[in-house]
Formats: C-alpha cells, sequence, structure tokens
C-alpha cells in the first residue's frame, strides 16, 4: 500500500506550482482545520530556511519539548519533509493521513479543482503534527510566502532568513517585490525576526511589520553574534547574552547567522512560555544538523556536498570555502534546474575551479546533458557528464578537492550514490 500512497501524491506533481490559498484552505477545512489547533513558527527567505529550522527545533528538542519539523525538499525519501523529534514520518501515517485527505476531496463538492502536491503535503504535515499532540511545529515556506500553502498559519513567530533572486517568474523581478511576498507572511501583531540586510528589502519587511503592528527585530541592530573563530561564536540577543557556543555538525560562516536567528526566536519563544536552559540552548546549537549543507564527506582530499541551488547561495558557498580551505581550488560538479541562473552560479564559481563537471540531476526541471553540451561544450574548464554517478566517478579518479552543488535535488542523488561507493 506505501507505494500506492506515494504513487497517488507523486502523480499530483502534474498540477506543478499553483499559487494561492483557496485550495489550501479546502483541504484543510474537509479535515477539520488541524492548523488553527497548533503552535507554530513560520520561517521563510531565499535561503537558509532548513538551517534555521534545524538550529530551533534543537534547541526545543533538547528542552524536553515535542516538535514537528515541516521542510521541503527531500534529500532522498519523502518522509524527510515532515519529523518529530527528528524521527521521519512513517509511512503508514502517510498512507493513513493522505488518503483520508483524499477521500474527503473526492467526496466534495470541490473534487474536481486540480491540488497540487505541495499543498496536500502540507495538509498532510498539519494533520499528522496535530494528531501526534506536538508541542510546538516549525514550518518551512516553499515558495514565496504570501500565496504560499503554508500561509495559512497564525504563528507565535515568524522568521525571514533573507532575500535574494530567485523564482523571478513567480515572485517579482527585484528583490523590493521578492521582499513583499515574503514579508507579507508577517500576521498581526507577531513578532518578525530577520537577517535580510539591503536596505531596499529591508524597509518593505519594515513597512508590513508596521502596518501589522509586529514587532520586528533585525540581524545586526536588535541582535547580533561575534565570531570568535571558525566554530565559536558568542550571541548579543535582544536581551539575553550567550557565551561560547559552538558550531559542531552544521559548520558554515552562515550558520553563524541561522544560529543567531534561531537563538533571537528562542528569546521570543520563553516570552511566550517554553522554558529552556542555557545547557539546553548549547546543547541544541551544538547538535543541529542539516544534511547537504556544507557537508564534508571525505576530508582527504576534501569532497563536499553543499545545497547552494542559487547565486545568493553559491556566494555563502564561496565564503565557506575562503573560510575553510583558502589556499585550495576544487573540482565543482555543478547539477543545477533550468530556472535557476546557472551563468551567474557559474561567474562566481569560475575563480576557485580547476574543472566544472556539469551534469543533470533527475529532475524534470534540470537542464538536460544535450542542453548542457549545448552550452558549455569545447569550453574551458568545462566538462559535461551524462548523468551524477559519471561524474562523481571521473572527480574520484582525479583524486582533487571536490565540490559537489547547484542542487538540492542532485544532493539526495549523489548521497545515495556516495552509500554504495
Amino acid at each position: 500500500m506505501a507505494n500506492n500512497v506515494f504513487r497517488y501524491l507523486y502523480s499530483l506533481e502534474k498540477y506543478g506550482i499553483l499559487l494561492g490559498l483557496e485550495n489550501i484552505e479546502i483541504i484543510l477545512s474537509l479535515i477539520g482545520n488541524p492548523e488553527k489547533k497548533l503552535k507554530t513558527v513560520h520561517i521563510v527567505g531565499t535561503n537558509g530556511k532548513g538551517s534555521t529550522a534545524s538550529f530551533l527545533s534543537k534547541i526545543l528538542m533538547s528542552g524536553g519539548y515535542k516538535v514537528g519539523v515541516y521542510t521541503s525538499p527531500h534529500l532522498i525519501k519523502f518522509n524527510e519533509r515532515i519529523k518529530i523529534n527528528n524521527r521521519l514520518i512513517s509511512d503508514k501515517d502517510i498512507e493513513k493521513i493522505a488518503f483520508h485527505i483524499k477521500e474527503q476531496i473526492d467526496k466534495s463538492k470541490h473534487k474536481e479543482r486540480p491540488y497540487t502536491f505541495f499543498e496536500v503535503t502540507t495538509a498532510l504535515a498539519f494533520k499528522y503534527f496535530y494528531e501526534k499532540k506536538v508541542d510546538i511545529a516549525v514550518i518551512e515556506a516553499g515558495l514565496g510566502g504570501r500565496l504560499d500553502a503554508t500561509n495559512v498559519l497564525n504563528p507565535f513567530l515568524t522568521i525571514i532568513t533573507n532575500v535574494g533572486l530567485e523564482h523571478k517568474e513567480f515572485l517579482g523581478d527585484t528583490l523590493e517585490k521578492i521582499a513583499f511576498e515574503k514579508g507579507s507572511v508577517i500576521k498581526k501583531s507577531t513578532p518578525v525576526i530577520t537577517a535580510v540586510e539591503e536596505s531596499g528589502p529591508l524597509q518593505v519587511i519594515s513597512n508590513i511589520a508596521d502596518e501589522r503592528q509586529a514587532p520586528l527585530f533585525v540581524l545586526g541592530r536588535d541582535f547580533n553574534f561575534q565570531r570568535k573563530n571558525l566554530f565559536e561564536f558568542d550571541y548579543h540577543g535582544i536581551k539575553k547574552k550567550l557565551k561560547n557556543l559552538k558550531l559542531k555538525n552544521l559548520i558554515g560562516i552562515n550558520q553563524f547567522k541561522n544560529a543567531s536567528l534561531a537563538l533571537a526566536g528562542v528569546e521570543i519563544l520563553t516570552n511566550k512560555g517554553f522554558k529552556l536552559s542555557l545547557e539546553s540552548i548549547k546543547s541544541g546549537i551544538s547538535n543541529a544538523t542539516w544534511e547537504g549543507r556544507f557537508e564534508i564527506i571525505r576530508k582527504r582530499p576534501p569532497f563536499i556536498i553543499d545545497g547552494a541551488h542559487n547565486p545568493h547561495g553559491v556566494k555563502a558557498l564561496i565564503e565557506n570555502i575562503n573560510h575553510f580551505y583558502p589556499d585550495k581550488r576544487f573540482i565543482f560538479i555543478l547539477n543545477v534546474l533550468k530556472d535557476k541562473d546557472i551563468h551567474e552560479m557559474i561567474d562566481s564559481i569560475i575563480p576557485y575551479a580547476t574543472n566544472i563537471y556539469l551534469c543533470p540531476n533527475k529532475n524534470d526541471r534540470s537542464y538536460s546533458a544535450v542542453e548542457l553540451r549545448n552550452l558549455f561544450a569545447n569550453k574551458e574548464p568545462f566538462l559535461v557528464f551524462d548523468d551524477i554517478p559519471s561524474a562523481i566517478d571521473f572527480a574520484f579518479s582525479k583524486r582533487l578537492p571536490t565540490i559537489f552543488t547547484g542542487s538540492l535535488y542532485g544532493i539526495g542523488e549523489a548521497k545515495e550514490y556516495l552509500k554504495k561507493c
């Protein structure tokens, strides 16, 4: 039966992306509006959502709370999207809830509407967290914010990680337009935390927060961090000061920002009744993990997997290379979806590359090997491969420092293949 439920869910991908809240509101009303009975934190932004969710959820778990986490996309298996205290939702629970949703839709007057994969998956997650009686759920938005299926929540806290030019065909072609889409998730009187730095986008978010009487806390203005070395930092918070915090599993220069967003979130949640000790906070920061984010698979020579899937993410990757490997150049294995700016990503990577191996991943939106050859064949420093395993095998044969990046979908394929190597 498990295969049947995944067949049903993936069959919904044919509807693609349908932005808007009407569909998700219909589904949720049909299953009893579980989202209205949940305590939640809503995280939106271009990059860093998953890492911030990991830091925050791990701190809450270390404090003894039962924490649901909803993220996307998954790397290897669907179940990764929906977790409670790091335990993946079971196939049995997916089957029960997904088919319940399908049954309710089929019986309703709204059965002819096209419901998307993400809409049904989001409703599934909310229903699961409600049934399992989580103390709090950390919910990552999908695309955008204002019209994203997760924007039915009335959260305790909203976190806006950052704003970058991505999904321009849906969100707009300027940072200010994209900031409006992200910032529009802000709810009346609900605290907002952000690491947005650019003055234009930050002003857009500030204006929305003012209009909705939502307290706004900005990294660098209302709270900050002081990095002591590549792994340790002090947190200078909204009210709290915490010293000698250490990144252990989830590393990277960008992770100091994500950890600080989570710590500011802890301060807000503490004011809302969540009790978290210093020991829980330090343990949560140290033990947070998030696969595929500057993940060092092999140390000598280094083989690193990183989820940089847009120019904003590549910028963070380059910053990490400069700090962790300042004297090294790398083979880059790059697989990119067609809705990303591959040329801008490559322009950032080239100064750090000995070679760039281009290859498709299995997602329908990926550049194909034929398209990549048309763009880059016979040009230095590019080689084009038919698939991810071929590119990895060739990189291994060179025994040189290597970074695999470009798409979260490709990371899942790479990690599956690397298990066999």
